[in-house]
């Protein structure tokens, strides 16, 4: 009775520790990209939330959720209507614990945006206040297992009163598309003949495949976890088929 007690109490540790195994493979990436990341007081500004190298089994998540927290003294309290979902995920958010809960119902597979966040700067800050940004406890679900990711932040400095950088960078912008004539000092558009929208066409073209680090805008291809998960069941299997063989030996000694 002992003996066959023992051989249960193994099989069901070797279980356990295949199915660990599978589950730790799974995961997943969260990033947050701010509008800016130097705004002006009393300022509203976005937030872009992205999940991305998913391996998370065959299906795929379709739930995500986590803790927002954000420096009170330097932007305005958030609420339901400052979470604003993409791409079909649904946000419920809790003003009491600061957790937001998204839902989808197709599961999710490859990198995409998740939910977008709205702040505002408070009128009083000073400028140069630096306001902190994080997005904690993360975790998905792909319907049958939880899975966490790193938890993530962005830090917000606050400028000059009145205006964001990207303000400023517009309004300087549009002074330098403006040519002055050295005869009479008109100011006017400049004139683009056909060869020059050429350029700035292929120009644009060529933009359009890079991104500000010269990496793609598509996405890089997904392998999936389906062969990771191959390596790691095999391995259990070995692993519990060598641990059955010695322990049937042992107990043939010992009979």
């Amino acid at each position: 009775m002992k003996k066959k007690l023992l051989k249960v109490t193994i099989i069901a540790l070797l279980l356990v520790t295949m199915y660990s195994t599978i589950v730790n493979a799974f995961g997943f990436t969260v990033s947050m990209t701010p509008s800016s990341s130097n705004v002006g007081v009393a300022t509203e500004f976005t937030i872009m939330v992205k999940i991305a190298n998913l391996d998370v089994g065959t299906n795929g998540i379709n739930s995500l959720s986590g803790t927002l927290n954000y420096d009170e003294d330097v932007f305005e309290p958030i609420n339901e209507s400052s979470i604003d979902g993409q791409n079909g995920w649904l946000p419920t958010y809790n003003a009491d614990n600061k957790k937001v809960t998204l839902l989808k119902e197709l599961f999710v597979k490859s990198e995409e945006r998740v939910f977008q966040l709205t702040l505002k700067t408070k009128p009083d800050v000073a400028a140069g206040t630096v306001g902190k940004v994080e997005f904690v406890g993360i975790m998905a679900s792909n319907s049958e297992n939880d899975i966490t990711a790193s938890d993530i932040s962005t830090s917000i400095t606050v400028g000059g009163e009145g205006q964001s950088t990207a303000n400023i960078t517009n309004e300087s912008n549009t002074v330098d598309n403006l040519i002055i004539r050295p005869t009479n000092n008109t100011v006017v558009s400049p004139n683009i003949n056909n060869a020059e929208k050429n350029v700035a066409n292929n120009t644009n073209t060529v933009a359009g495949y890079l991104n500000q680090d010269n990496s793609t805008d598509e996405n890089m291809p997904y392998t999936g976890i389906e062969d990771t998960l191959v390596y790691f069941v095999g391995a259990a299997i070995i692993l519990a088929i060598v641990f059955y063989i010695k322990f049937e030996k042992v107990n043939k000694e010992m009979m």
